[in-house]
């Protein structure tokens, strides 16, 4: 029986996945555009021009140093108990659990963060709507409880604290606000493709040294 973990949905209307918005569509692939920059940067290891192949052991040793990072107090990208329950619900039987979980994680932030951004758009005819932004971001404070991913649970709360005080400038920038939160969904986002790059290579090098 397949196994699944609920991550709250961002809210329905023209900001769901089914029916994504022009606006929606265009701010996600900037955001994968990012996460595919990054990967580029750190590229595959070469010698004199030519790719070399890394041992199990030395693909494993780069996984754990992945995690130490996000793990790590100073950096706070994911909360290591709970992040470990997740990983250790993945089975030779289903070797991209793992991926899929993380895919469904990015993809909702991205959805919930895309309904944030358009609520504070300056220059909206329409006047912020703080109860609804504090219930999308209610939704991704608990997905992102689930998924382990503490710092963005923590900048949900700090914007979540402006939008009581309805204060759109705070809001937007500064300490706290929806351009950090932003930042700390990428940050993780690319993260999280670098760590899940890393695990296919280790399935991929034990699938070739069985062979």
């Amino acid at each position: 029986r397949a196994r699944t973990v609920d991550f709250p949905r961002p809210s329905p209307g023209r900001w769901c996945r089914r029916i994504p918005h022009p606006l929606a569509l265009h701010r996600r692939s900037r955001a994968r555009a990012r996460v595919a920059l990054r990967l580029r940067r750190i590229g595959p290891r070469t010698t004199m021009g030519k790719e070399t192949k890394k041992t199990l052991e030395e693909l494993e040793a780069e996984r754990l140093a992945l995690e130490q990072e996000a793990y790590d107090d100073k950096n706070r990208m994911l909360k290591q108990s709970q992040f470990q329950e997740l990983l250790e619900l993945q089975t030779d039987e289903e070797p991209e659990f793992v991926e899929e979980i993380v895919a469904m994680f990015v993809d909702n932030a991205e959805a919930m963060l895309v309904e944030l951004e358009e609520l504070f758009a300056e220059g909206s005819d329409e006047p912020i709507d703080y109860a609804k932004a504090r219930g999308v971001l209610h939704k991704l404070k608990g997905s992102s409880s689930t998924f382990g991913a503490d710092g963005v649970q923590q900048k949900c709360e700090e914007l979540r604290e402006h939008c009581i005080g309805e204060d759109p400038a705070k809001c937007r920038t500064g300490k706290g606000s929806l351009a950090e939160l932003r930042e700390r969904v990428d940050e993780l986002a690319a993260f999280l493709a670098r760590y899940t790059a890393k695990t296919k290579e280790i399935q991929e090098a034990k699938a070739a040294a069985s062979s």
